[in-house]
């Protein structure tokens, strides 16, 4: 029992420790305000201006959440404006972060005009060594609407899209469109092809949070899990196992033999029927029979008060009796009692009827001898009557 517990106190103890684990695991890091970021950074922003452009952006607030606002040039190509987060990571000395913590990065966004931006991660390839050059950066994007109304964004980190224009000035195949979360630039947010030109647009950025799972902390907690799932179950298999053999040692086993009994030798005249009793089932059985042989005699014993007892349902009780004797509870009940009335009117003859119906669980005489009468043919008396005539005419002998 003191080891039933045991284990039931450390499965509860680890429950609580995969509890703990998964919500260490979520992991949550606010990029704004800036200063107060787990994850240290400088604003940089950019134009076409160094291209030949006269875009225009500017950065209004970057307290608790960031405003800017650009215009792009009407008559250049390909205009372009972008504020940017550039990481700093002062223990070793460059620009990359390790992203692959996080799995998304949220934030809500506001424009002064309807419109489409971008969000663009520059990542640096394994193969390259050289961050200082923005060549040779790869930049991957994802848009989204941003309207006058603030509205939350949810963006997936590893579902951005490498630009073909860069993979095609680096000779690389349109393929190859993996990017490297270990080794990240910068977070970006850009114009898009769909942005009007030649009108100021302003943007609003708040709640700018990366999201993610400690990998490590996870598998701890789902650790824990498994390990107080395999102690339950372990409780669970040692209780049942303990019972049933607890069960088989204290239950006497019954075997069937030859010896034949003499009815002066048993208490009742009804036997109970032999049963090696090995398994759950033949327990049932042998509860069954036993329970009415030693209660039969009882006037008010009913199949609710049986059923009550042996603690199985109406259903498995009758199943049982049918299977063994052939008769339902109340034919079995009244089988038992007409069988050791007949023994109790050989031998009690000083008894009267009356008697014997109500040592043997009748109350009303009247119903013993009818029912007397329907299983032997005649009534309680004639059959004294006949058995010790019969008995008188042809004595026994040794």
């Amino acid at each position: 029992m003191k080891s039933r517990k045991l284990f039931i106190c450390l499965a509860v103890l680890t429950f609580c420790a995969a509890a703990a684990f998964l919500l260490l695991s979520r992991l949550r890091v606010q990029l704004l305000p800036a200063m107060a970021s787990d994850l240290p950074f400088s604003l940089v922003s950019s134009s076409d201006t160094s291209a030949g452009g006269q875009s225009e952006i500017s950065v209004m607030s970057l307290q608790d959440h960031l405003v800017f606002k650009f215009e792009l040039d009407a008559a250049f190509s390909y205009p372009y404006a972008a504020v940017g987060l550039v990481f700093k990571d002062n223990t070793r000395g460059n620009n990359l972060q390790d992203l692959t913590r996080f799995s998304k990065i949220a934030f809500k966004v506001q424009c002064s005009s309807a419109t489409t931006l971008n969000l663009v991660l520059y990542t640096l390839d394994a193969e390259s060594n050289n961050a200082t050059r923005f060549e040779n950066l790869r930049p991957s994007l994802v848009s989204f609407p941003c309207g006058a109304r603030s509205t939350p964004v949810e963006i997936g980190l590893r579902s951005l899209v490498t630009q073909d224009w860069w993979l095609s000035e680096q000779g690389l195949p349109p393929t190859d469109t993996s990017y490297d979360l270990h080794r990240v630039y910068s977070i970006s947010l850009v114009n898009s092809r769909q942005t009007p030109r030649s009108k100021p647009v302003r943007v609003e950025v708040d709640q700018l949070t990366l999201t993610g799972w400690d990998l490590h902390l996870l598998l701890m907690a789902v650790g824990c899990v498994f390990s107080g799932c395999a102690l339950l179950l372990y409780t669970f298999l040692y209780a049942i196992v303990r019972s049933r053999l607890s069960s088989i040692e204290t239950q006497p086993v019954f075997e069937v033999g030859s010896a034949q009994v003499e009815p002066d030798e048993v208490e009742h005249a009804v036997v109970v029927k032999h049963l090696q009793v090995t398994t759950k089932k033949d327990r049932e059985k042998f509860a069954v029979l036993q329970y009415l042989a030693t209660e039969y005699t009882r006037a008010d014993l009913s199949l609710n008060q049986a059923i009550s007892q042996l603690g199985i349902n109406r259903t498995k009780l009758n199943s049982i009796l049918r299977e063994e004797t052939g008769l339902t509870f109340s034919s079995y009940l009244n089988k038992l009692r007409l069988e050791e009335a007949a023994r109790l009117l050989l031998k009690a003859d000083g008894a009267s009827i009356a008697e014997v119906a109500h040592s043997v669980g009748y109350n009303n005489a009247s119903y013993f001898n009818r029912i007397f009468k329907t299983e032997y043919g005649c009534s309680p008396t004639t059959y004294r009557k006949r058995v010790n005539d019969n008995q008188t005419a042809h004595p026994l002998t040794d």
